[in-house]
């Protein structure tokens, strides 16, 4: 059976995650409490498309599981459109590199070996260094997916024990915390942050288990669930953590409490938009129907942008919180239109450019 509010989640999600990529796009240097709740609100919104990915494993694919239809599936709309987009800034730091040797009093030699030295591999693998913002979701994403016969086997688990597990993977998680990112980001960071996610991918095949338990026990109380999460932001602000935590695997860092924040948010978005199970949201409905798409594009409007206020040498006035979500929601419905562009004009080949 469809459900929409979880649909209506993925397009609140793509929301959360175009705006908290945009922060740093904008200068905005968060100088109050209040500017760094909202920093700590914004960002990580990609652990609720963690939480999705594993309600819907156990909505739409546990009973009729095939591990190679799922996984060719997953191939063709995610992988694909990833490696075709990708593409776009490994031309496009390669030329830059020729351009620069040519401009320059270098020798063929160094070019050459210069070329040589760009971590194409790594570029692909990670979805960092010099690429679009969010990019490493999906290599790791599909590491998750190709681990699927083991949440197979999770479901079919007594529902103590994988409350058990989900508790014990939660409790590493928020000691591991998510890998470095740029240029300390290696091949190791993208399974420290399939560990770090596990326990939301578990947290909602579990909720998928058990919604309508869910539903009836905390219907009317979900607000309790937002104000949890609204206080951990703030303390988080009120102790100086801004944003995701990042380290490396076995150093001490603290206790991430962004991740304890996102799954109660995660929780309370699933219980509060399952009154609008019966209801069309068109607006939503649009954005979550081509929230993959949005999330693709997103990234290179940023990368663009960024390179232009490279090149002309110019910047936003910093500390506008009006002028961040102006800027932010350009980017979304620049990346929205583009996504819609692309469909109308290739639609029979959409899903493999842009994912939707």
């Amino acid at each position: 059976m469809y459900v929409n509010s979880i649909n209506y989640f993925r397009g609140i999600s793509i929301i959360f995650i175009v705006f908290g990529h945009c922060i740093y796009l904008v200068d905005y240097n968060f100088n109050s409490i209040l500017g760094y709740t909202i920093q700590n609100l914004t960002q990580g919104g990609t652990s609720f498309f963690v939480f999705i990915s594993g309600f819907l494993f156990h909505h739409i694919f546990y009973k009729k599981f095939e591990f190679k239809r799922f996984m060719i599936k997953k191939t063709k709309y995610i992988l694909v459109p990833y490696l075709v987009l990708s593409t776009i800034p490994i031309v496009y730091l390669l030329l830059e590199i020729c351009i620069s040797g040519i401009l320059s009093s270098n020798t063929l030699s160094l070019r050459y070996e210069e070329l040589l030295a760009f971590p194409i591999f790594r570029h692909y693998l990670t979805g960092v260094d010099h690429s679009f913002s969010g990019y490493w979701y999906i290599p790791f994403i599909m590491i998750v997916f190709a681990m699927s016969p083991l949440f197979v086997r999770f479901i079919k688990l007594k529902l103590k024990t994988s409350i058990l597990i989900t508790l014990f993977l939660l409790i590493c998680s928020v000691f591991i915390h998510k890998s470095l990112e740029g240029i300390e980001y290696n091949v190791f960071s993208v399974f420290q942050n399939v560990f770090y996610f596990s326990p939301i991918y578990l947290f909602g095949i579990i909720s998928s288990e058990n919604k309508n338990i869910l539903h009836s026990k905390i219907k009317g109380k979900e607000f309790y669930i937002l104000s949890i999460a609204l206080s951990l932001a703030i303390f988080q602000a009120y102790i100086g953590e801004l944003g995701n935590y990042h380290k490396d695997p076995f150093t001490f860092g603290g206790i991430d409490l962004m991740i304890i924040q996102k799954i109660l948010l995660c929780l309370f978005f699933m219980i509060f938009l399952n009154r609008f199970e019966n209801y069309k949201l068109r607006f939503l409905e649009i954005i979550a129907a081509n929230s993959f798409g949005v999330f693709f594009i997103h990234g290179i409007v940023i990368w663009v942008i960024g390179i232009l206020k490279w090149k002309l040498d110019f910047s936003f006035t910093s500390n506008s919180f009006i002028l961040y979500c102006m800027v932010a929601s350009l980017v979304f419905f620049i990346s929205l239109i583009i996504t819609l562009f692309i469909k109308r004009i290739f639609p029979n080949y959409s899903r493999y450019l842009v994912g939707s």
